[in-house]
């Protein structure tokens, strides 16, 4: 009996700049069927995911069951004090402002579906983390389980 954890494998990449949330569609009838039409913020950055994902893994799309973690790293505000900054960098304070950390995590998810994985409900796990950081950038790994 051969052992399969050894075939497993791990993708992990990282998005520059700030994490953009997964905007609400917006609806268009063309012909005789509406169609929903990601919103132009929302499209660029799964576009910018879905390059880097095929730069980062560039076999076929993994099949099976896929767990997904997230760290997203927000920009420290300019407004705040050295004192605020110091614990910001610390992990004293953590963001909780948007965009939602499910906003994020569904555009990712979009965008690595077809790249990484054949379909996002491959996914069975899934765990995200928000802080802090000097540069602001959403750490991506995708493991297959």
């Amino acid at each position: 009996m051969s052992d399969n954890r050894a075939s497993k494998v791990t993708v992990s990449f990282v998005v520059p700049g700030q994490p953009v949330g997964q905007g609400r569609p917006r609806f268009t009838s063309r012909g005789l069927f509406p169609h929903a039409v990601d919103p132009p913020k929302s499209r660029q950055y799964k576009n910018l995911v879905k390059r880097l994902a095929h730069d980062a893994y560039q076999g076929e799309p993994l099949d099976g069951p896929i767990k997904i973690h997230l760290v997203h790293c927000f920009e420290i505000p300019k407004s705040y004090s050295k004192k605020r900054k110091k614990a910001c960098l610390e992990g004293i304070e953590r963001p909780t402002k948007k965009p939602d950390i499910d906003n994020v995590y569904k555009g990712i998810a979009d965008a690595m579906s077809g790249v990484i994985y054949c379909d996002d409900k491959q996914v069975v796990e899934d765990s995200q983390e928000q802080w802090y950081a000097p540069e602001p950038c959403v750490k991506v790994y995708v493991t297959q389980i």
